[in-house]
């Protein structure tokens, strides 16, 4: 799970960092009495249109693209370098995650660092993957002048001395050594980390493509525009048969008026979903149903699916929901942290919706908003001096209260 992350000189991200590496970014007068906070299962990103929730989420797709696709190619496809260089930046692009691998105590840190040379072709500078145990942090992966040489060194075993790194060579600059490594036994956080990347959802999509017959191949994740939810929907049914029934009546109970869901994959010619209504006593396939019903089936869909992503970013999930459809969103959301089992994905949620933000502890919410030089700032509601005592958390309008004082 990612305890936190920092990215520097992205888009209006200059210096920002949540979770654990967010002392890295702002000054503490006693850094003696700040407990280091982690993000939490479900964690929020709150703030006015402009303040950089899209840019927090484009980060993650941008790393994302790199593992995939090279640096080049992730940075040609939002305009090239420049384009989302931040403006008066100074040095090089840099994201950094710290994960904790599941049933393990320690700490990874996983940061690169990317910049242009002289004729703006984007290279990597740095790449340095490291296993923090006890009091020592020690390097797995680790890549400097990647200008110059493309060299990047694997430590198989924490015993080993620098004189036993393993070397490997790569002769392209443009390629994440994370991509090439394969798993290794005494650092699982690699699999972890490659996963992840790998496999993160975007949910951000217009629900209309989902109406159709889509005829998408099975695949475990949604993509950012709802075009294979039939292909997530397969793929529940390909892998996961003998639970089909538990999982359709969970997401169920989190929709408003639907009673039953059923799924019926036999019919290449008619949608494979159809709901049953309490007010209705016959099936109506999901081609009929509203874009709010479509949401809230895919979000669920993506919370309760028994093999999901470890990453699951959600972009404003309010968009297209009513008051009603809100709140059980929210309640969702409620219930799947208090719930959440060790297999389920970790949530980072874009929005700045009342409904949903009031009905979350504080701690859970992030709340951004443009400095004076336009770029992002960023702090814990739960740290705001609105927050005098313990009744101030339970303000059941505590968010309303608190974005009010933001200048929009």
């Amino acid at each position: 799970m990612l305890q936190g992350f920092w990215v520097r000189n992205f888009k209006s991200l200059r210096q920002f960092g949540v979770g654990s590496c967010f002392p890295k970014f702002v000054y503490i007068e006693d850094e003696s009495e700040f407990l280091p906070y982690t993000l939490s299962p479900v964690t929020f990103f709150a703030g006015a249109s402009g303040s950089g929730k899209s840019s927090v989420v484009d980060a993650f797709s941008f790393v994302s693209d790199c593992y995939k696709h090279g640096v080049a190619g992730a940075c040609l496809k939002r305009g090239g370098f420049d384009a989302i260089y931040s403006q008066s930046g100074k040095g090089a692009i840099t994201f950094g995650f710290q994960f904790k691998q599941k049933g393990e105590a320690d700490v990874a840190t996983y940061a690169i660092s990317l910049f242009r040379t002289k004729n703006k072709v984007p290279y990597i500078e740095t790449e340095i993957l490291s296993y923090r145990q006890g009091e020592d942090a020690k390097p797995i992966l680790f890549l400097q002048n990647g200008a110059e040489k493309s060299i990047r060194y694997l430590i198989p075993d924490k015993e080993l001395s620098a004189a036993d790194l393993t070397k490997i060579e790569f002769t392209d600059h443009n390629r994440l050594g994370l991509a090439a490594l394969e798993s290794h036994p005494r650092f699982p956080v690699l699999a972890s980390l490659r996963t992840m990347f790998e496999d993160w959802t975007l949910c951000s999509f217009t629900p209309d493509p989902a109406r159709g017959l889509d005829k998408s191949l099975p695949r475990r994740h949604d993509s950012s525009h709802g075009l294979s939810l039939s292909g997530l929907v397969r793929y529940v049914i390909q892998h996961h048969k003998g639970d089909l029934k538990s999982l359709l009546q969970r997401v169920a109970v989190n929709i408003p008026n639907v009673e039953k869901i059923s799924v019926d994959d036999t019919n290449p010619d008619k949608p494979m979903v159809a709901f049953v209504l309490f007010d209705r006593d016959y099936p109506i396939p999901i081609t009929h149903l509203s874009s709010a019903t479509i949401r809230l089936f895919t979000y669920t869909l993506l919370m309760e699916e028994n093999v999901p992503a470890l990453l699951t970013i959600i972009d404003e999930p309010e968009n297209g929901l009513d008051l009603a459809h809100r709140k059980k969103l929210s309640a969702t959301f409620k219930r799947f942290e208090k719930m959440r089992r060790p297999e389920n994905p970790q949530l980072l949620i874009s929005t700045h919706c009342p409904d949903i933000l009031n009905n979350q502890h504080p701690s859970q919410v992030w709340m951004m908003e443009k400095d004076r030089d336009g770029f992002t700032a960023v702090e814990r509601a739960s740290d705001s001096m609105v927050f005098q005592s313990e009744a101030d958390y339970s303000n059941p309008q505590w968010f309303t209260e608190l974005f009010s004082q933001f200048e929009l």
